[in-house]
């Protein structure tokens, strides 16, 4: 890290907040306005800190931020730094570690987008939800608006991937030993994770990482012992651009898409085969799924996913995926 500039807006009132906002942002003058408009006008819960890390940005998103701030009288810290790697990982961690000494009083550490707007209740629902909870994954939409004006072969292929992913998600929340409360599939998204803080500390928070950092740290949860929840009530709808900020995140995912060629799916999906032998305790090495594949496998899964709804329990389940996959599956893996 080159050089660091910390402003802050009413730190008094800020070391006294029970929950803090902490927000990445790179080149975000366009956007931040009205993200942070949004978490001003939080409904239903005491007013939470917010924590602006602008790294690598050539524009004027902090003093942006910084104006609005003041004009509204919100507590709110600016961190202005400049990496020579480590991107967005490296922001929202840095962004935790001022929130964790600026409010030694917040026990809930939550975390968004620059490009995204948050419900009128988005806090108070994650807060909800991280009473119970160490983490909590919200639900991330998008724009319908925006969305009806991308190609209709985006369109098609945004469909088809959605149709693999529900099943699979599903899949996973029935194999799943906790039961249906689980979440399935890793698909955390930084634009909308909240953490309690003795949970955040204990896995080390997030690490420096260009992009993944949001799926790394769920992992690291997970293999803790800990038991994160999705909160499909507290709700950010996230832009569809495509000129993105973070290498393999969404925007790019945006493009493959919308070209002809053949296109990977989200990271978290695997092909059938691969998702079952997980389970069977022998997982293989396989290339990440393909949109093509996805079509292919899917039949099978849903076919597999009916089934298992039927069986009672996961052992039984289990017992039903061992008959699926016979021979070794890493003879299945291409």
């Amino acid at each position: 890290m080159t050089g660091i500039r910390v402003q802050t807006v009413r730190p008094d009132d800020f070391a006294r907040v029970t929950s803090v906002v902490v927000v990445p942002a790179r080149n975000e003058e366009n956007f931040i306005a009205a993200c942070l408009s949004g978490l001003f006008a939080q409904s239903g819960t005491a007013p939470a800190g917010i924590v602006l890390a602008v790294n690598n940005t050539s524009d004027d998103t902090a003093d942006v931020a910084l104006s609005l701030a003041r004009r509204a009288d919100w507590p709110m810290i600016v961190v202005e730094a400049r990496y020579a790697r480590g991107g967005v990982g490296r922001a929202r961690r840095l962004g935790h570690a001022i929130a964790l000494r600026a409010a030694p009083r917040a026990g809930v550490l939550l975390s968004t987008d620059a490009d995204c707007l948050p419900d009128p209740d988005w806090q108070a629902e994650m807060e909800i939800a991280l009473h119970d909870a160490p983490a909590v994954l919200g639900r991330i939409e998008v724009s319908e608006q925006e969305l009806a004006s991308f190609p209709s072969l985006f369109l098609l292929r945004q469909r088809e991937e959605t149709a693999f992913a529900t099943l699979a998600m599903e899949f996973e929340q029935l194999m799943d030993p906790v039961g249906p409360g689980g979440i399935g599939l890793n698909t955390a998204g930084g634009a909308n994770l909240g953490f309690q803080r003795d949970a955040y500390l204990a896995v080390g928070g997030y690490r420096s990482l260009p992009s993944g950092e949001d799926r790394d740290i769920i992992q690291r949860v997970r293999a803790a012992g800990l038991r994160p929840v999705r909160a499909e009530t507290a709700v950010v709808c996230a832009s569809m651009r495509t000129a993105g900020r973070a290498p393999g995140g969404m925007a790019e995912q945006i493009v493959a898409r919308s070209a002809m060629a053949d296109c990977s799916v989200d990271s978290a999906l695997l092909p059938f085969d691969a998702m079952v032998s997980i389970h069977l305790g022998r997982p293989i090495a396989t290339p990440r799924l393909t949109l093509s594949r996805a079509r292919t496998d899917l039949p099978t899964l849903k076919r597999c996913v009916e089934t298992l709804r039927a069986l009672p329990g996961v052992d039984a389940r289990r017992r039903h995926l061992a008959g699926l996959l016979p021979d070794d599956p890493r003879k299945r893996s291409d």
